[in-house]
C-alpha cells in the first residue's frame, strides 16, 4: 500500500526537538544538537513527508531546518503568533511542547503555509553582519545619550567602550562591504537601490540581506512582508483606523530611516508627503505611507533591473 502523506510539526526549545507526525500521531523527542538532528532526519525518512513545519524561536530553530532542507523536506518556518491563534481557534489551550508540536502539524496540514527557502551560507553571514551592526549602533546611541550625565571614572568607562564600539562597527562595515561585493547579483542590486535619493549604502546592504524577496514578488506581498501594508480594523458598525503590524522589524526601520531623507530630497517623495500633510493627515501617518510608497518603488526598480529614473518614476500611481 502506497504511504499516507504526513504533516510534520517540531516544537524548537534550546535543548530539545518534539516531533509530532499527523495524521499518523507519532511523536518522539531528539536533542537540538547535531546528533540529534541526524537520528530526526533518519526518522523522517521512513516516511513520506509532506511539509515540516516549526515556528521561528530566535534562530533556535535554524540548525534543523537547514538540515532538513539540504535532505530535500519542504520546510515551512512560521510566525508564532499564527500557531497560537490557531490552537486556540482549534480549542488547544493548553501549552506544552508535545501539543505545540501537535498543532504545528496541524496547521500544516490545514493551512498549507508556503514553502520557506532559507538563506545560503553566504546569504546568512551577510544578514549576521548587518544585524550585528545595528545592534552596535544601537548600543553606541545608548553608550552616548548617558555620556553626559557621568563624571570620572564612569565617564572614562563609557568613552573607552565607545571607542571600543566604533572599531568595532568600523570593522563590520569592511566585513559588509567585502561580503556584498563578493556575488554580481548583491552589488548590481546595490547599485540599483543606492540611485535612488533616500538610500544610503548602509540601508540598501540591510535590503539585499533582509528582504532577499525585494523585486521576486508583487508589492502587496513585499509590503505584507515588511509589515508596512494597512490593514483594516473593521467590525460591525465600528470604523477604525488603518494600522500596520508585524513584518520583518530591521527592514521596516532601514525603511523608515530612508524615508525620512526621501521626504526631503526624493522630489516624488517629497511632494507625495507634502500632498497628505495638507490633506491633514498625521505627520506619522504621512511619513508610512511614503515608507509603502518607497518600497513599491524599490520592488519595481529591483524587479526590472533599472536604476532612479525619475521621469518614469513620476508617471506611475500614486
Amino acid at each position: 500500500m502506497e504511504q499516507q502523506s504526513q504533516w510534520v510539526g517540531i516544537d524548537v526549545s534550546k535543548a530539545s526537538l518534539d516531533v509530532c507526525l499527523r495524521p499518523s500521531g507519532e511523536q518522539f523527542q531528539v536533542k537540538n544538537q547535531a546528533s540529534g538532528i541526524v537520528k530526526l532526519i533518519e526518522h523522517l525518512q521512513r516516511f513520506k513527508i509532506q511539509q515540516v513545519i516549526l515556528e521561528a524561536s530566535g534562530g533556535l530553530e535554524l540548525d534543523a531546518a537547514q538540515a532538513l532542507q539540504e535532505k530535500g523536506f519542504a520546510i515551512s518556518i512560521i510566525n508564532p503568533r499564527q500557531a497560537r491563534d490557531f490552537a486556540k481557534a482549534s480549542g488547544k489551550l493548553a501549552k506544552t511542547d508535545r501539543i505545540d508540536a501537535a498543532v504545528l502539524a496541524h496547521f500544516g496540514e490545514a493551512m498549507q503555509p508556503a514553502v520557506t527557502v532559507l538563506a545560503s551560507a553566504c546569504e546568512q553571514a551577510l544578514q549576521a553582519a548587518v544585524t550585528r551592526r545595528r545592534q552596535l549602533v544601537e548600543m553606541l546611541t545608548a553608550e552616548k545619550n548617558r555620556q553626559s550625565s557621568l563624571r570620572g571614572k564612569m565617564r572614562q568607562s563609557v568613552d573607552e567602550h565607545l571607542e571600543w564600539l566604533e572599531d568595532r562597527i568600523r570593522e563590520l562595515d569592511d566585513e559588509i562591504e567585502q561580503l556584498s561585493q563578493a556575488h554580481e547579483q548583491w552589488r548590481s542590486r546595490i547599485t540599483i537601490l543606492k540611485s535612488v535619493p533616500g538610500i544610503g549604502k548602509v540601508i540598501a546592504t540591510t535590503l539585499v540581506a533582509a528582504l532577499p524577496e525585494l523585486g521576486q514578488v508583487n508589492d502587496k506581498r513585499i509590503s505584507a512582508l515588511v509589515g508596512v501594508a494597512p490593514l483594516n480594523r473593521d467590525s460591525g458598525k465600528f470604523r477604525g483606523s488603518r494600522t500596520i503590524w508585524g513584518g520583518r522589524a530591521n527592514v521596516r526601520a532601514a525603511l523608515y530611516m530612508g524615508a525620512l531623507v526621501a521626504v526631503q530630497h526624493n522630489p516624488i517623495l517629497k511632494s507625495f508627503y507634502a500632498r497628505l500633510l495638507s490633506q491633514g493627515k498625521a505627520k506619522k501617518v504621512a511619513l508610512t505611507a511614503c515608507m509603502h510608497k518607497l518600497l513599491r518603488i524599490l520592488n519595481a526598480m529591483i524587479r526590472d533591473g533599472k536604476p532612479w529614473q525619475l521621469p518614469t518614476l513620476a508617471s506611475e500611481g500614486n
